[in-house]
């Protein structure tokens, strides 16, 4: 079974409808929509919403190049990202801690596990704090080095360096880090910080919903490079979006500029000059 079609169903039956992969444009530019929504008697139970419908296809790419045997995530809210993982993983393990500050997450925890052990997942969810808590989680529920960790905390630039580093003294030399929300919360300067610490540059993933950013080493994971190529088009591509997408907000100053200098072309031509722009 397809693993979105397996976490929609594994929420169903705990009474938790699921929204995901709304696209924004039919919810009034709304940036919300495509994430995913927990909902209970019609309301959102949670400000946690999880990876949107996208993000776990990019979760497929990259297990399918790539099987860590210990995964940790960082900020489980009601464990979308998490059960996600797990359900991709051919043997591996992976653990979430959570510090229980956002609505209802403390409950998310308690649904993890539940859900975890409904669809016969390796994960396990618990309450902690990072960086102060990485550490000890990691020893006592992986029992070794961290391969692949999933950083989605507290979205500060400050916060997700000292996510990596906790992480990083965990880990394995080869681990594969991804980062939730970077573009989305302006998380740039993080990344570049990571990049200078790991001594390797980091891709951002544009064709993501939240603008995630992976790190890895590429001589010990070749195959993850082609995994990722696709969720990360090369700026020639994204200048031509860009400009596109500018044209359609300022559609008639476009349609002007274009009268504009079709008129000047002629005018040149009359007078005898070249007809350029």
């Amino acid at each position: 079974m397809p693993v979105i079609a397996q976490l929609v169903d594994l929420y169903r039956a705990a009474g938790i409808a699921i929204s995901t992969g709304l696209p924004p444009h039919r919810f009034g530019g709304y940036g919300g929509a495509p994430f995913t929504w927990f909902l209970k008697d019609g309301k959102s139970l949670t400000n946690g919403l999880g990876i949107a419908m996208q993000e776990v296809y990019l979760l497929e790419h990259l297990f399918a190049a790539f099987q860590p045997r210990r995964a940790l995530v960082i900020g489980n809210a009601f464990g979308w990202s998490t059960l996600a993982i797990a359900a991709l993983l051919k043997g591996g393990r992976v653990v979430a801690l959570d510090s229980g500050a956002d609505r209802n997450s403390l409950e998310g925890l308690a649904i993890t596990n539940r859900l975890a052990a409904a669809g016969k997942l390796p994960a396990k969810a618990v309450r902690g704090e990072s960086p102060r808590d990485v550490a000890a989680i990691v020893d006592v529920e992986l029992g070794g080095p961290v391969d692949f960790a999933f950083i989605d905390g507290l979205h500060t630039n400050a916060q997700v360096v000292l996510d990596y580093q906790a992480v990083r003294a965990r880990s394995a030399p080869d681990a594969v880090y991804l980062f939730h929300d970077v573009q989305e919360y302006g998380l740039g300067p993080a990344i570049d910080e990571i990049g200078c610490l790991a001594g390797q540059t980091a891709t951002m993933l544009w064709a993501t919903q939240s603008g995630m950013a992976i790190l890895f080493d590429a001589a010990q994971h070749p195959a993850l490079a082609s995994a990722v190529a696709a969720f990360a088009p090369p700026e020639t591509a994204l200048a031509v979006v860009r400009q596109a997408a500018w044209d359609d907000r300022h559609r008639h100053l476009a349609r002007w500029r274009r009268s504009f200098n079709k008129r000047k072309a002629r005018l040149r031509s009359l007078v005898g000059g070249t007809p350029s722009d």
